[in-house]
């Protein structure tokens, strides 16, 4: 389950906030500790309007477990209340039909034992959180058990503990921790805080922590290194059925492909064909990405060792990264991520591939060279070009992009629709457009084809699109685009694995499957 804390400064903003999370969330958790006119009565039935299945944690959070007072976060006033009041508040909060009410293990047995019996007064029982947290460090491991026990023996129905990691080995202590507890038969809800600990808060729900915590996009975090709501759904969908990908037993390493669509690309079956016969014990999986920020943490907070970047996000995802390689700067646009111990570093190998492609059929120095299309591919293709002493020639259906293109190498522009106007010696076409299934789709008519000498087409899925067809029929040299895809994919390897990527065994893996789906 996803948990999002409602923490606001008044009654009518956690209303609000109270409604909208109620529909995205599993659970809401209101902090009455926050809220300081707050109406715990009137938040649960909100609560209830908005959704009848979500489950509600009611905490008012003692002063000295609730500090935020770490990585420049605003120590923000907590809502001092007396024990007494604190005890009323609680017991109003289960009369009112919460789920579970949350109470610190150093409020003492007196008070853990009375919210208990409240809580199971009730013919549908409340269940009872007993919680600990430490704003500060991450004790040892047998601390943390002995903690955790104290916490059953007072009556705990869900053990809560929360450190503050200051280092990543802090992040296994407390998945340690969690297997300790299921060992017991126990349910615990169990994170690190802190940017160090990002990792267990996307580990933990998967390895068996009752829930973790998110905040809505823009909404003030319970904790320091609390994710979004959309990060969180993320890592679920990214750990659903792969966990030991991300906690490889034996060192394992995870790469991912980051796109919208991906369901028809070979990149898995190329890469993984690759790691076999590099004997690297590794695994790729595509993943359809709808939020390329989240996609892009996930990889920073878990062991994801690298990614290719596809169709849209290859210009989009340079605001997310660390640092950005020269030639990837230059191009405008990162195909490749590389993740050195949460640093993330983008990369372009598709200039690189398509000029190896184009090389080993032609020189380009001198010679005009249009690209069709005005998207990341265009952009690395521009830049080879203009690298070999080429010069490019920007075409692309529409104006605004294509102009920008072209203003960014200094080369001319025209739209698609004056294409039959231009004379070059080559034609590199970088649009999905003839890709899988709509294989008989062109993005120019046959006819201008032979105004050029050489067409490369990036797209490789299938093994000859139909502008590669209608090319060959005119007497043009052909590169198709499985020559670049593979290039492109071996050089993102080499710089995952520092290894020599196997060439050919990438590229009659893909030839194979592709010729099974045409045959």
């Amino acid at each position: 389950m996803i948990c999002i804390p409602v923490m606001d400064a008044t009654q009518r903003e956690a209303l609000r906030s109270v409604e909208k999370s109620a529909v995205l969330a599993d659970a809401i958790e209101v902090r009455m500790d926050w809220i300081t006119d707050g109406d715990v009565a009137e938040l649960i039935r909100a609560a209830r309007r908005a959704s009848a299945g979500v489950k509600i944690i009611v905490t008012c959070r003692r002063k000295e477990e609730s500090l935020l007072a770490q990585e420049n976060l605003p120590a923000l006033p907590v809502k001092e209340r007396t024990r007494a009041a604190k005890m009323t508040l609680l017991e109003t909060a289960v009369s009112s039909g919460a789920d579970f009410v949350d109470i610190e293990l150093a409020e003492g047995d007196s008070a853990i034992s009375r919210m208990r019996s409240r809580c199971h007064k009730r013919p549908n029982p409340a269940r009872l959180i007993v919680s600990w947290h430490d704003p500060y460090k991450t004790p040892s491991l047998a601390s943390l058990k002995k903690i955790f026990d104290a916490c059953v023996q007072v009556g705990a129905d869900i053990v809560k503990m929360v450190p503050y990691a200051r280092s990543l080995s802090d992040n296994a202590t407390v998945l340690r921790l969690i297997d300790y507890a299921k060992d017991q038969g126990r349910e615990i809800i169990a994170m690190c805080m802190g940017e160090k600990g990002q990792i267990s808060r996307v580990l933990a729900p998967s390895r068996g922590s009752y829930l973790g915590f998110a905040v809505l996009p823009g909404g003030r975090v319970s904790a320091p290194g609390q994710l979004t709501i959309s990060q969180m759904r993320v890592f679920q969908k990214l750990l659903s059925g792969r966990q030991r990908f991300f906690e490889p037993p034996q060192g394992d390493l995870h790469f991912v492909l980051l796109g919208n669509p991906v369901r028809q690309s070979l990149s898995p079956l190329m890469h993984q064909s690759a790691f076999r016969a590099m004997k690297v014990n590794a695994f790729y999986s595509a993943f359809c990405v709808g939020d390329l920020a989240a996609a892009v943490a996930g990889i920073r907070a878990t062991n994801i060792r690298g990614a290719s970047v596809t169709i849209p996000f290859k210009t989009a995802v340079m605001d997310y990264l660390d640092e950005i390689d020269a030639d990837a700067a230059a191009v405008g646009a990162v195909n490749t991520i590389v993740n050195d111990d949460g640093r993330l570093i983008g990369h372009n190998t598709d200039w690189s591939a398509l000029m190896d492609a184009l090389r080993a059929e032609t020189q380009m120095k001198g010679k005009k060279f249009i690209i069709l299309g005005a998207g990341g591919t265009a952009r690395a293709a521009a830049y080879g070009i203009t690298k070999e002493g080429g010069r490019p020639i920007i075409v692309n259906r529409t104006p605004e992009t294509g102009r920008e293109l072209a203003a960014r190498f200094d080369c001319p522009f025209y739209p698609l629709s004056e294409i039959d106007k231009i004379r070059a010696f080559g034609l590199i076409h970088t649009t999905p457009v003839g890709m899988f299934p709509n294989c008989n789709s062109s993005p120019v008519d046959s006819s201008i084809l032979a105004n050029y000498r050489v067409v490369a087409d990036v797209v490789y899925n299938p093994l000859k699109t139909r502008l590669i067809r209608d090319a060959e029929a005119k007497g043009c040299k052909t590169i198709p685009g499985l020559e670049m895809f593979v290039r492109q994919g071996a050089r993102q390897l080499n710089l995952w694995t520092g290894g020599k990527a196997p060439l050919a065994v990438m590229r009659n893996t893909v030839r194979e499957r592709l010729m099974r789906h045409e045959s």
